[in-house]
């Protein structure tokens, strides 16, 4: 997880330095700091990790947990404003800031969401990660841990004092809970992967239709 964070930041340093917060900078920084995620997945996996990670095509049924999931979240960042507005947090992240002003960057990131967010961090955290906690622990500790890591990557960019960052944190952990819970029941990536990408793509396409 550290070493796919710090390659992700390494690789994304260039399109900061050479284009600023063009949108063809701001593309290249995402694609490139979330293909620090699935390098270090895939150099991990095909070295240290003995199971086989499944990825299957879901089935109608697994169709169904996949929206269900995806939606459900959707709660988290309401229930996130809620305590903020009632007890005064006030918090910032530093992508949202990237944003401003950039309606044409929203709509890339909800296709990225789709194609390479989901499926990235998801592979990492929830197919290399848990996959191998699970070997060593029981389950439910595996998502938990896991889900107590994939927090730490999406910390890093949120503003304001410690109860904003742990208010903020309460969304990257509960994701990490419902995708870890797909894998484990399911023992399909794809459920993962296309619940976070289309809650992701969903959660852009919301601030695109109310912010511009």
């Amino acid at each position: 997880m550290v070493g796919g964070t710090v390659l992700g930041g390494i690789l994304a340093v260039p399109a900061l330095l050479l284009g600023g917060t063009s949108i063809v900078a701001l593309t290249a920084l995402f694609i490139l700091s979330e293909a620090g995620y699935a390098i270090t997945g895939w150099i991990y996996a095909r070295r240290w990790l003995s199971e086989t990670i499944s990825i299957k095509i879901p089935t109608k049924y697994q169709a169904v947990w996949i929206v269900a999931s995806a939606l459900g979240m959707l709660a988290i960042p309401l229930i996130i404003e809620i305590v903020s507005s009632t007890t005064g947090i006030q918090y910032g992240r530093v992508d949202q800031q990237l944003l401003t002003g950039s309606p044409e960057m929203v709509l890339v990131l909800v296709v990225l969401s789709v194609v390479l967010i989901g499926p990235a961090e998801e592979y990492l955290f929830r197919g290399v990660i848990q996959g191998r906690l699970s070997q060593s622990m029981g389950a439910s500790a595996a998502i938990v841990i896991a889900s107590l890591l994939f927090v730490l990557p999406h910390a890093i960019g949120y503003t304001g004092g410690v109860g904003a960052i742990v208010l903020l944190s309460i969304a990257p952990f509960s994701l990490g809970l419902v995708m870890g819970a797909l894998y484990e029941w399911f023992n399909n990536l794809s459920l993962p992967i296309l619940a976070h990408g289309l809650y992701n793509a969903t959660l852009f396409l919301t601030t695109y239709f109310t912010a511009f």
